[in-house]
């Protein structure tokens, strides 16, 4: 899937979420475009900070596949590097360890 679209916002939703509570609640998606322009809504399950920055994990509803971003200064998120996406994923796993 390609991540050219990486906009963070939130849906909310009521009775009919599907969360098995009846109320109402908010969560935050990472809008992804795939390769066919099909824009899916990843729901954020996770934000951590790391070496003085911010990260987020969001899960294809569709799929297993788990994405990784850096939240910038400006409020838009960035695909970290090989070398940084090594080194977050290998603190995020050993803090889960523990």
């Amino acid at each position: 899937m390609e991540k050219e679209k990486n906009e963070l916002h939130h849906h909310e939703h009521g009775e009919d979420c599907g969360c098995g509570h009846d109320h109402e609640h908010e969560h935050f998606v990472v809008d992804l475009e795939d390769d066919n322009g099909n824009i899916i809504s990843c729901p954020i399950i996770d934000a951590f900070d790391f070496e003085d920055k911010e990260y987020i994990l969001a899960q294809d509803p569709n799929e297993d596949s788990v994405y990784l971003f850096r939240a910038a200064e400006n409020g838009e998120l960035e695909i970290p590097d090989e070398d940084e996406f090594d080194r977050v994923s290998k603190f995020y796993s050993e803090e889960l360890e523990d």
